[in-house]
């Protein structure tokens, strides 16, 4: 090894010669890569690194397949309804008496902690459409490193549609920043937007930028860094401001990203929703699990998971009693399709009750539907 490195290479090196898992040993290599001289004398021990780096992320990308396998056979949740929203939360949080006032789902409720072992599931109505909450099991400091079954739980979280932090109230902020932890070490983003970056393999020879204007550094340099990653081959295309660290976040291919809310149990009756946690989320208190309370909840869980509902009705008829649940910003086309293929194809045109300037207005196909619109279809 070259004798002229920096400090920071050498407290780098010595971070890898101590690390114990393969993420650490890939932190350090990263790390010492960053740091390594750029004189041609150092072109082995460069070489080197990206050699190392290459072969430890290849054992990380193996792990993780052996890890869903493993977790599929011992922790899975067959998704039912318009969406599968978890309930997430701290032992004695108030998960269990939360989903039997939203689903009526018989769940053990008690004062001791862990009393929910296996997932609990439960249909909660919305407006004659049935929303699946499911329960996961308590989750704790280190569950994303392994405590407390947390990578089979947090497995179930990064499937969902939406998530809804479960807090005791009267610990709200500590608990809050648990979960926030827990769920960040397990790459998963509440509230947040995926970068509009993409890092793709190109069959071309070298890496082409397209939207190049957004970049906040040299091209070059981002050439450089990408192919200290090992990445000669590729085409980027940004449609937002770029620097490195989102760079980063583009190329993790675990990051997900899930809307949720916090629900606040007070069992007490006297908390209030503390600023930095609606700094992050929509927050709720629940304190009587009142109908009041219960519906107000039940709306937003369904708003968590951007879908409309859509009633049909044939001409001369009542609407139909159970909605449609389609995507925000459907069409009358959408519609039709979802109804049947058939439809889609010879609709002319529409008319609609709800989010039109005029009660049964003629609409084109092109239309987008609002929620509780009513859509009577004309092919």
């Amino acid at each position: 090894m070259p004798t002229n490195v920096s400090i920071e290479f050498a407290l780098a090196q010595k971070k890898y010669e101590q690390a114990r898992t393969l993420q650490e040993k890939l932190a350090a290599l990263l790390e010492m890569q960053k740091y390594a001289p750029s004189h041609k004398g150092a072109e082995n021990l460069r070489a080197e690194i990206s050699r190392k780096i290459k072969i430890i992320r290849e054992k990380i990308e193996k792990q993780e397949e052996q890890r869903k396998k493993t977790t599929a056979k011992s922790f899975s949740v067959k998704k039912e309804g318009i969406g599968q929203i978890v309930l997430v939360g701290m032992p004695n949080s108030g998960k269990s008496a939360l989903l039997k006032a939203l689903t009526n789902a018989d769940v053990e409720i008690a004062s001791y902690a862990f009393t929910t072992k296996e997932p609990a599931v439960g249909m909660m109505d919305y407006e004659k459409a049935q929303i699946q909450l499911v329960e996961v099991p308590a989750i704790i400091e280190g569950s994303s490193a392994g405590k407390a079954r947390g990578p089979e739980v947090l497995s179930i979280v990064r499937n969902a549609d939406a998530i809804a932090l479960v807090l005791d109230a009267n610990n709200a902020l500590y608990e809050f920043s648990v979960l926030m932890n827990e769920l960040s070490n397990a790459d998963i983003r509440l509230n947040e937007s995926k970068p509009k970056i993409e890092i793709k393999k190109s069959e071309f020879h070298g890496i082409s930028v397209v939207g190049e204007k957004y970049l906040q550094m040299p091209k070059k340099e981002l050439e450089a860094y990408l192919k200290k990653r090992g990445l000669y081959n590729v085409s980027v295309i940004l449609a937002e401001p770029t620097d490195y660290r989102k760079i980063d976040i583009a190329l993790n291919k675990r990051l997900v990203y899930k809307k949720a809310l916090a629900v606040l149990v007070d069992k007490f009756g006297s908390a209030t929703v503390p600023e930095e946690i609606k700094k992050k989320m929509p927050a709720l208190l629940i304190r009587k699990y009142s109908k009041e309370e219960i519906e107000e909840l039940k709306k937003a869980l369904f708003n968590l998971l951007d879908v409309v509902l859509v009633y049909t009705k044939k001409p001369g008829q009542a609407p139909a009693e159970k909605p449609l649940a389609l995507p925000v910003g459907s069409t009358i086309e959408d519609v039709a399709e979802h109804l049947h293929q058939d439809f889609s194809k010879k609709l002319k045109y529409a008319r609609v009750w709800g989010s039109t300037k005029f009660p049964g207005q003629k609409v084109s196909k092109d239309y987008v539907v609002q929620n509780h619109d009513i859509v009577e279809l004309y092919c």
